[in-house]
């Protein structure tokens, strides 16, 4: 392969995580460095999960384009990528989350005392469901739109194909994001939704610590990057959803008459650079999300209270 085509092969396949990087650093030093967490265990989690969850999606691109990896890998585990790469996201969320819910606190009657209420979403601010309440209604819209044109295959009877009628008893067809792989993705979405509501309980409850000020404060970066998880795990499933169905839309045909070549494409053909160009910037913005969960173990140099603002 040619050098250049190499470069814009590493740009493809590496570019969107590179942004997103670049995006949570410059979110980190325009609002991160505000807040905190402690250097123990709370900051430790935070900054493993962070990196676990980038780690895994590097993991992935590397798998999905073999070139970049020093060794072959076998017919049947390519077989179970294609068939789980859309809901490796989801279960790295979830891992996420797992792992963002310690530890935990037993609720003891020690530490200070506070009549108010809690709830699941008392150390949050509205604004912050806001991105993970989009994500999820276009993952939702996405399903349902490309299940709903989605054909069951004639061999296995999955519905995995997408068919054009082409006239004359010609057709052409080529895989897409229907309701086989959509199913179980639905139901990990729904699984890690109650995991994100389990996780805000859980940093909830427990009586609050001596020092007020600075608990509200860890608890409110804890649930911030619970939504960080969910959000960003959201985005990448919508941005390998994305990528599947531009691969969809790109697919052409052509056969010979009396006139000459006539070629066809898809019904949403138009729509193939849009897809492709919304897998990236999803992308990108997913990996800001979980790279901002380790940023936020990263202490700031101001020994102030802590005091969530973003």
């Amino acid at each position: 392969m040619r050098g250049e085509d190499m470069v814009g092969l590493f740009f493809l396949v590496w570019g969107s995580l590179i942004a997103g990087i670049v995006l949570s650093f410059g979110w980190w030093l325009i609002w991160g460095r505000r807040t905190r967490l402690p250097g123990g265990s709370v900051g430790a989690i935070s900054l493993a999960t962070g990196l676990l969850l980038v780690a895994g999606e590097v993991a992935m691109r590397l798998i999905g384009t073999a070139i970049f990896l020093p060794f072959a890998i076998s017919s049947e585990f390519w077989n179970w990528y294609g068939d789980h790469r859309f809901a490796v996201p989801l279960l790295l969320g979830i891992l996420g989350m797992v792992l963002l819910a310690l530890p935990i606190r037993a609720r003891t009657g020690r530490g200070a005392a506070d009549l108010k209420p809690r709830t699941p979403v008392s150390f949050s601010r509205g604004r912050w469901f806001i991105s993970p309440a989009v994500a999820l209604a276009f993952v939702l819209v996405v399903t349902v739109v490309a299940g709903v044109a989605s054909q069951p295959d004639s061999t296995t009877g999955e519905y995995t194909m997408y068919f054009v009628d082409l006239g004359g008893e010609r057709s052409m067809g080529t895989s897409i994001y229907g309701w086989f792989y959509s199913v179980p993705c639905l139901i990990l979405t729904a699984a890690m939704i109650v995991v994100a509501m389990l996780d805000l309980f859980l940093i909830a409850r427990p009586a609050l610590n001596r020092n007020v000020e600075r608990d509200e404060s860890i608890r409110m970066i804890r649930t911030r990057n619970v939504l960080a998880v969910g959000t960003g795990s959201l985005l990448m499933h919508l941005g390998v959803v994305f990528s599947s169905l531009a691969g969809t839309a790109s697919v052409r045909s052509s056969f010979a008459t009396s006139e000459g070549n006539v070629a066809f494409w898809t019904t949403f053909a138009a729509l193939e650079p849009a897809l492709a160009v919304a897998s990236s910037v999803v992308a990108a913005v997913g990996i800001a999300f979980w790279a901002s969960v380790a940023l936020s173990a990263i202490p700031s140099r101001r020994l102030t209270s802590l005091t969530v603002k973003s």
